[in-house]
């Protein structure tokens, strides 16, 4: 952090989601410590909070055994002089925070716009990022968080943002898993009673898209509906950003899918190792409840480390 490694804190806490853009960590520490310089402990104390200053950038690695996992990367937003020191840190989004914008796009791609945002920061798009037509995009001395906002407002909510480290993925649904991680209930699990059964088998969900133009017409109604019962609910979503045809099936469709899931949802928390992040696959299995199992998706994670040891807090998502 900043100048100094091997830094050990009193607590940090980490929060992830396929749902926000923005990671979080907060680290706490001793108002006062000692430097450890080429092996040799200075004897004399320094003040903590004097060592650092925002936008210092900022790795939090834990593990065991000396094992470390790299579970942060990203900069001090902000330092609270309480007691302990508390530094608040945020993920590469910081870096958007710092950007003016100004710019107005016409029917431009997903993908160009976010190049625009990135430009000049230490920021990569992942190479997945779909086709997504915006008609209208108008930046007027924004910054980058606030246009990253603004590109899910434009979506309806149906466009998910996150970061992997500094790759930004943006998209109507999470990427595919890459990686997976095994829960076993009961045995590297400490708790799982925050699942909650979901059922849409007696629910079926229509969306209808209406993407409206200047002149006040629509392009169309696109509907994407369950197959789940015959009892359900409408959703009916206006845009003006949108009115792209494929784009709007897209949105529908993507929708739809948040809306009508079966499967279990909720949280459980485990042990520090194995190590887990959104997006991954989480192969969950529980011998005494057989039906919770299966593959979900891994939506959030909350990690803390402190004298409570070192946990990590999964929301689990869709079923896969």
């Amino acid at each position: 952090m900043g100048q100094f490694v091997g830094i050990k804190p009193n607590e940090v806490k980490i929060d992830k989601s396929i749902f926000e853009f923005v990671d979080k960590a907060t680290i706490k520490l001793p108002i006062t410590a000692r430097i450890k310089r080429d092996g040799e402990i200075i004897t004399t104390s320094i003040e903590t909070a004097k060592q650092f200053k925002e936008g210092d950038f900022v790795k939090i690695e834990l593990g065991y055994n000396k094992q470390y996992y790299s579970e942060f990367e990203g900069f001090i937003a902000r330092i609270n002089f309480t007691q302990p020191l508390e530094v608040e840190c945020e993920g590469y989004s910081y870096q958007l925070r710092k950007k003016t914008l100004l710019k107005t796009f016409v029917n431009a791609q997903l993908k160009d716009i976010l190049k625009f945002i990135i430009e000049g920061t230490d920021i990569k798009l992942d190479a997945d990022i779909p086709i997504f037509k915006i008609e209208k995009m108008v930046l007027a001395k924004h910054n980058g968080v606030e246009a990253l906002e603004m590109i899910k407002k434009i979506s309806a909510g149906t466009i998910r943002m996150y970061f992997t480290g500094k790759i930004l993925y943006a998209g109507l649904l999470y990427l595919p898993p890459k990686k997976t991680v095994k829960y076993l209930i009961g045995w590297n699990v400490i708790k799982d009673n925050n699942l909650k059964l979901r059922e849409a088998k007696n629910q079926e969900v229509t969306v209808n898209m209406i993407g409206e133009k200047k002149d006040g017409s629509k392009v169309k109604v696109i509907t994407s509906s369950g197959k789940a019962g015959t009892r359900g609910e409408t959703k009916v979503i206006k845009t003006h950003a949108v009115t792209d045809e494929a784009t709007l099936k897209a949105m529908a469709a993507a929708k739809q899918k948040q809306l009508s899931f079966n499967g279990y949802e909720g949280k459980i928390t485990a042990f520090g190792s194995p190590y887990c992040e959104p997006g991954y696959k989480c192969e969950l299995g529980d011998n005494k409840y057989k039906e919770r199992g299966g593959n979900y998706i891994v939506e959030s994670t909350s990690v803390t480390y402190g004298m409570s040891g070192y946990r990590r807090t999964v929301g689990i998502g869709a079923k896969l």
